[in-house]
């Protein structure tokens, strides 16, 4: 484990692109949750669990298992992950995947959230935040990591990204896990959806 700049991370050879994108930017919105919560130092939580951006190495980290929790994600190989990886690390400023990794159990990741922004020309040129692809672990389910998690995003989005709102799509029985941190049902909205692929699934949303 090495230190930089108050970010753990570990030492392995990483070259400045490892991450999606500069780890940097959750400096300040770490220190400013640890000032609730004390188990969060620096990026480590709970001592045993590190929060970072995704890395180019994170399919070797189970990665895609872990999103395999939530839903369908076909067949992926290491090449196909890498070449995802880096297209949304092209689109600068609008990709933010937020990982756990247990530090204890060979940097397995545990937890995933994605905050999406999105430009537009409404708003003053504003800037809309989607929450997305958020996962714990089976295992690790319990221990306030979802909530970790959202609470983080949704302070970057507001604070970092300068997002004029964000947003997120949940099952019925997680509408009250979200209102915790200020989401709520739009009057008059509704959301609508149209899917031109049948991907079949068995998993179930859970967050804790």
């Amino acid at each position: 484990m090495t230190e930089q700049n108050g970010f753990h991370s570990k030492s392995n050879g990483d070259h400045k692109d490892e991450y999606l994108f500069n780890k940097n930017l959750l400096q300040s919105v770490f220190k400013q949750y640890a000032l609730k919560d004390s188990k969060l130092i620096d990026n480590i939580y709970d001592n045993k669990y590190l929060l970072r951006p995704l890395a180019i190495t994170d399919y070797e980290h189970s990665f895609i298992e872990l999103l395999r929790q939530l839903t369908d994600c076909g067949t992926i190989t290491c090449d196909d992950y890498r070449k995802r990886f880096h297209q949304m690390k092209q689109c600068s400023n609008t990709y933010y995947v937020l990982v756990i990794e247990d530090i204890n159990l060979d940097r397995e990741i545990v937890g995933t959230a994605t905050l999406v922004c999105e430009r537009k020309f409404i708003r003053q040129l504003g800037i809309r935040g989607r929450i997305e692809d958020v996962v714990v672990h089976d295992r690790c389910r319990g221990q306030q990591l979802g909530k970790l998690m959202i609470d983080l995003l949704t302070q970057f989005a507001r604070d970092k990204c300068d997002c004029y709102k964000i947003s997120l799509e949940c099952k019925d029985h997680l509408v009250g896990f979200y209102q915790q941190f200020g989401y709520n049902h739009e009057d008059k909205q509704n959301f609508l959806c149209q899917r031109f692929k049948n991907l079949s699934t068995d998993q179930c949303e859970t967050i804790e």
